[in-house]
């Protein structure tokens, strides 16, 4: 499971919200969404290229090369995080500082 402050960063950032999160905020509760692991990566779509173990943490990849170089590599205590720290990376290049959000809302474009 996520961190209460990385899922506040992911939804601070336009991750997609579950029917509750929603409700809740409506009824205007602070609620986010603690997203699952099959859930992160569905949303990191063609951005996301592995997920794997390390003595210390678990690392997330956007692809990984010929020779084994992992790309845009994040590291987490949890899979969870080390994958929700990759959508992050990739929604900040996705949505240019200041720019419009609305234009990146979907990692599947």
């Amino acid at each position: 499971m996520i961190s209460y402050q990385l899922a506040r960063n992911l939804k601070d950032s336009g991750f997609p919200q579950s029917e509750l999160a929603r409700a809740q905020q409506q009824a205007g509760y602070d609620y986010v969404s603690l997203p699952t692991l099959s859930t992160l990566i569905e949303a990191c779509g063609e951005n996301f290229g592995a997920l794997g173990r390390e003595p210390d943490c678990w690392v997330a990849c956007e692809s990984i090369s010929e020779r084994g170089e992992w790309t845009n590599a994040h590291e987490g205590e949890t899979p969870e995080d080390a994958v929700a720290r990759l959508w992050l990376s990739w929604r900040a290049r996705a949505v240019p500082q200041g720019g419009d959000e609305g234009a990146a809302n979907d990692p599947h474009d």
